[in-house]
């Protein structure tokens, strides 16, 4: 099971606090240019873009607008600012130049010029800071493979790869841990405050704290569950998911 996926299920435990807070349905960009060396090639698509109580996954369209030249590329960083209807920054993420990978949302490099694509990205923020949100801006950066110095010293070149040899048990099953420890605290918490008991809601800044640092894990961690560890992920999403749905 991919780590984006185990993400939407952490944050679905969180759909709680719509009791006392009130986030923004729906973005919509602030300009349509975008910041960083991407922003001659692309640009952002007009739109009202929703914004899920359940996750802090926030997808929106972008539209190829020039021809690119450059060979192919190994870095990419998307950052994004979140705006108030007075153009208050309420949230910022910078474009940290970061590996492309299976994590990243990189198929919109591929686009031709007039083609339209879809960029996912994750709110950091979310729900606490988007409340007065309406609008968003977008800065993309990207870094083009250099064959001549994209190695670093002792680093292997491509001919010379060897697989990363498999270990034999991984920090999964400590994660996995704490999230059925999270769980196992959450899960009360949502029905006292469903049931109108406010007072549930002073725990709701340990919590937030407590999902942040799991979300935290679970984006850093390059593996993937082993079967074992994807059944027991399973059994806890969906004892979570009854409990909050």
């Amino acid at each position: 099971m991919k780590i984006s996926k185990i993400l939407t299920v952490v944050s679905i435990a969180l759909a709680f606090t719509a009791c006392g807070k009130k986030m923004a349905e729906s973005l919509s960009p602030e300009t349509t240019k975008i910041d960083g060396n991407m922003g001659e090639y692309f640009e952002l698509v007009e739109g009202t873009y929703p914004l899920s109580e359940y996750s802090n996954e926030f997808s929106f369209d972008i539209k190829r607008t020039a021809y690119d030249t450059a060979g192919g590329y190994t870095k990419l960083g998307i950052g994004y600012e979140i705006l108030d209807g007075k153009g208050n920054v309420l949230d910022r993420k910078n474009a940290t130049l970061e590996d492309i990978n299976w994590r990243s949302s990189s198929e919109f490099l591929s686009l031709r010029e007039g083609e339209m694509g879809k960029v996912k990205i994750y709110i950091d923020g979310w729900p606490d800071k988007l409340r007065g949100a309406e609008t968003f801006r977008i800065s993309i950066n990207t870094r083009e493979m250099d064959p001549c110095n994209d190695f670093e010293p002792g680093e292997p070149a491509e001919d010379d790869y060897v697989a990363p040899v498999a270990e034999a048990s991984n920090n999964w099953d400590s994660i996995l841990d704490e999230y059925e420890r999270y769980c196992d605290k959450i899960i009360p918490l949502y029905k006292k405050a469903m049931a109108g008991d406010m007072s549930a809601m002073t725990d709701y800044a340990s919590a937030m704290e407590q999902a942040q640092r799991l979300s935290e894990k679970l984006q850093g961690a390059q593996s993937t569950l082993t079967p074992a560890q994807a059944q027991r992920l399973s059994r806890i999403s969906a004892k979570l998911a009854q409990s909050v749905m």
